[in-house]
């Protein structure tokens, strides 16, 4: 590239200036527009503005550019020092394709003579969405030693002066409006910088968009049938000059003045998550090798039109790209994911010192790392509650009176136990050694617990069983819940459940509850659980939906925007709309979900297959995936469990694009499950799939460890389909007839699934009476030291304070009698009536009691193992 032609188009337009307004605007005039595609909003030109110097523009509805480009072509130059320069030229050369297709070519050589030759091709990509597509070959047609590595940038600047504060920003999952919650070490969190440069695997569709406040003009580029490949050790914050990265960047730079587009490949910066994310600015650059012969190929999608709002302007947006993408949808037998995913609660379900429930964690292998993985988590990644619901309904369903067993008495853990002296629901619990972990009672892990308790009561109920304490303490957390509301409707996040104290006083949880209120009011139809509902509606109405502000969904992630924020205020609005039909609630619902499936990767990302390091199988798509929050770097599964609302969504707004993604969501889900026994996936036991993994580098890592939440996320969906539409699989839904899917519907909206379980006048929840417990003894007991069954444990004997337990051996013989027994300090241990250890074996109990003034007798018999 000479000095000449980098700079002659700035000595026109000083000149133009130069010479006054009046020759500036002859000077406008005396270019010449070549070339024109029309799109339904905009149009793109071709233009000649000075001898051999043509650029492109785009216009809205033919008025005046509102981005272009006079110096398309642009390349980074790395020497062999390390130094690097950016270098720009216009076209040299325009020609018709015909077809409405037309060529735009220029070379641009480096100062150690590196010559550079570029190709693009333009079109009106076929579709009413009003895509043009831009199709660039770069070639190294000549390469000096001197020269290593090189990127090139395909963007359009804004004419007008105008700040970032104008715009409102979409990033999907890095920047929405102005990240006004975003911390301060997240990406495109301090706008005092110039650069904001974006890896495209970090974007669950890689584009941007920008929208005018003042006129809601939206311009957005994206990158189009991106490839994404990279290897393993394409890693770390030094410069990397590599001809297998095949990723862009997507992005701008110049606040006050954008420069909007891609940068190939992809460097990020000047602030990158690679090595975490910190709140210092850095780059991450990457570059391919200056060799002769070498080609670079790429294609950029770019829109310009008016949008009423925000809203229309991401949803739009977000349609146009994704349809660019048409991510594939996974076939998978979703019987057999279902099946084994009951296996895995039916297998690791324990009973552990008159508790039950399954395991926080296990080892992708299927293997506990630990005994101390056995504690319960009430809700949110334990999700004991809702997974006892889900044994319940399989159980009964099957006539597995077993498989019932064990869900009954994991809620019925829940129910007896969850309370505080408060009254505040405790939400973390150690079986071994028997002690509530000293953490914060939080909005969500209620809400998740109690609407698993709430679920698993109308398991029951359907079955003609009615669990009376189990409706009981979800009417007692939800008059707590009342009585810490707050003037706005709004609910504080955190509490101690032993002092009461206030922990946190954020509002931004509010929603978390409201699904639960609402299903309560449904049961009971107890007013004051509705208006409850109705008045945290209000708030978060206006906090989340007017504001579009989506914040604090993830326990663990607390107080920034994130995806489960959007969960939550999807759920929240359409339990208020099944509530009142008030229409409000839908367009709240209908705009969550457009902001909801921003998170969801819809294009494919590869895994390196060389990285066997990598937990995620390299044969399989990352497509349903989702980014978890804003200053993060990791992703997961957790969107499958909202498959089912967004077809409520599509059922409703009639939207084609939710329905594409509900059916992504109920699929490509399973992408990471090891159900196909035909392509088994071998790091995985069966069924199993990892918690959580990254897909920027390294690729693919990520938590070799299985949760329980993940095992409910990807069933209630499947769960709720059959029952309100006979079947698991959207597709066998979509060819009922369309009044039968609607009828089916909106029979479930009247009573959200609870039609079998509202309860009479004379049934409303009442603390239950003490026969009302089971006295129940263990099985077995294992006294090891371990902390783990060390003793017999009693279920419910509080309730049977006066009581007497004999030990007999098998031939008849007692060698153990405890009165007064209590599971603390009068228990039994393995030990003879003398203190000395009884050898392994089976034995037999008589437990005698006294339980609402009635004497009664407990006879059975247990395994002694040592």
């Amino acid at each position: 590239m000479t000095v000449n032609k980098t700079i002659r188009p700035f000595l026109v337009r000083t000149l133009c200036l130069f010479m006054g307004v009046s020759s500036l605007l002859r000077c406008q005039a005396q270019e010449t527009i070549l070339h024109t595609l029309q799109g339904p909003q905009s149009s793109l030109q071709l233009y000649r503005y000075a001898p051999d110097q043509y650029g492109v523009r785009f216009l809205l509805n033919s008025s005046t550019a509102q981005y272009g480009q006079q110096q398309p072509i642009a390349v980074e130059v790395v020497t062999e020092n390390g130094n690097a320069a950016w270098y720009t030229a216009a076209y040299s050369a325009l020609s018709d394709l015909g077809g409405q297709q037309y060529l735009a070519t220029g070379a641009l050589t480096s100062p150690n003579g590196s010559v550079f030759a570029f190709a693009d091709t333009f079109r009106l990509q076929s579709g009413s969405a009003g895509v043009f597509t831009v199709s660039r070959q770069v070639k190294v047609v000549q390469a000096d030693s001197r020269d290593k590595g090189f990127s090139t940038r395909m963007a359009f600047e804004r004419p007008q002066a105008s700040a970032l504060e104008n715009y409102d920003m979409l990033v999907p999952s890095v920047w929405y409006r102005n990240n006004a919650d975003v911390p301060p070490h997240g990406l495109a969190a301090n706008y005092t910088d110039n650069y904001f440069w974006f890896r495209e695997d970090r974007l669950p569709l890689p584009f941007i968009l920008l929208q005018e406040k003042a006129s809601g003009l939206s311009f957005s580029v994206g990158h189009q049938q991106p490839d994404g490949s990279s290897f393993r050790g394409e890693d770390g914050l030094n410069r990397i000059i590599d001809a297998r990265m095949q990723f862009a960047s997507l992005g701008l730079q110049h606040r006050d003045h954008p420069l909007v587009g891609m940068l190939y490949p992809g460097t990020e910066g000047e602030r990158t998550g690679i090595y975490g994310m910190q709140n210092v600015r850095k780059w991450a650059y990457r570059s391919h090798p200056v060799q002769t012969g070498f080609v670079q190929a790429y294609t950029a999608g770019v829109r310009l039109q008016q949008d009423n709002n925000y809203t229309t302007a991401l949803a739009n947006a977000w349609k146009a790209y994704y349809q660019s993408a048409s991510p594939a949808l996974y076939n998978v037998d979703m019987e057999k994911v279902y099946t084994d995913h009951i296996g895995i609660l039916d297998q690791y379900w324990r009973e552990i010192n008159g508790t039950s429930g399954v395991p926080f964690r296990i080892l992708l292998n299927g293997t506990l790392e630990a005994s101390g993985d056995y504690n319960w988590n009430m809700g949110f990644v334990g999700q004991q509650t809702g997974n006892a619901a889900l044994l319940l309904r399989e159980g009964n369903r099957t006539n597995d009176a077993q498989l019932s067993d064990k869900g009954r008495k994991m809620a019925d853990f829940w129910a007896s136990q969850t309370l505080s002296p408060l009254g505040i629901p405790r939400t973390w619990y150690d079986p071994a050694p028997r002690s509530w972990r000293d953490m914060a009672s939080h909005l969500r892990t209620i809400g998740d617990g109690m609407n698993g308790l709430l679920w698993a009561w109308n398991m029951e109920k359907k079955a003609g069983r009615d669990q009376a304490e189990w409706l009981y303490t979800c009417a007692r957390v939800a008059d707590w819940l009342l009585s810490i509301q707050q003037a706005d409707g709004s609910f504080l996040q955190q509490y101690n459940f032993s002092t009461g104290a206030l922990l946190n006083d954020n509002k931004s949880s509010t929603s978390n509850v409201i699904p639960f209120l609402t299903d309560l009011y449904m049961v009971t139809g107890t007013e004051k659980y509705r208006t409850a509902a109705l008045a945290a509606g209000n708030y978060i109405y206006q906090d989340i939906h007017l504001n579009f502000r989506y914040v604090a969904g993830a326990q663990d992630n607390p107080n920034v925007p994130d995806k489960e924020a959007a969960s939550m205020a999807l759920r929240a609005f359409t339990a208020l709309y099944d509530l009142n039909l008030e229409q409000r609630w839908l367009y709240a619902a209908l705009q969550t979900a457009y902001y909801y499936q921003t998170w969801v990767y819809a294009w494919d990302v590869p895994i390196p297959a060389d990285d066997n390091q990598a937990v995620f199988p390299y044969q399989r798509s990352v497509t349903g995936m989702s980014a978890i929050a804003t200053a993060n770097n990791a992703a997961d599964s957790y969107a499958a469990v909202d498959a089912f609302l967004f077809y409520r969504m599509y059922l409703y707004g009639g939207d084609e694009q939710l329905l594409q993604m509900a059916q992504l969501l109920l699929r490509n889900t399973k992408q990471f499950v090891n159900w196909d026994p035909a392509n088994p996936l071998s790091k995985l036991a069966p069924g199993f799939l990892g918690e959580a993994i990254t897909i920027i580098p390294p690729r693919g890592h990520g938590v070799n460890y299985y949760l329980p939440w993940q095992t409910f996320n990807l069933l209630e969906p499947m769960v709720m389909l059959q029952d309100v539409f006979g079947t698991m699989d959207i597709d066998a839904v979509q060819q009922l007839a369309a009044q039968d899917r609607q009828t089916k519907h909106a029979a479930y909206a009247q009573k959200r699934g609870f039609e079998a379980g509202v309860v009479t006048s004379t049934e409303q929840p009442k603390p239950p009476s003490p026969e009302y417990r089971t006295v129940t003894v263990s099985k077995a007991l294992s006294p090891n030291g371990d902390g783990i069954n060390d003793y017999l444990v009693i279920q419910h004997v509080q309730y049977a304070p006066e009581n007497r337990l004999e030990i007999l051996h098998p031939g008849g013989k007692k060698v153990a009698s405890i009165t007064n027994y209590d599971n603390e300090t009068r228990r039994f241990k393995g030990e003879d009536s003398q203190g000395k250890a009884l050898p392994a074996g089976t034995y037999y109990y008589l437990f005698e009691y006294r339980q609402n003034g009635q004497r009664k007798l407990s006879k059975g018999y247990f395994v002694l193992k040592r």
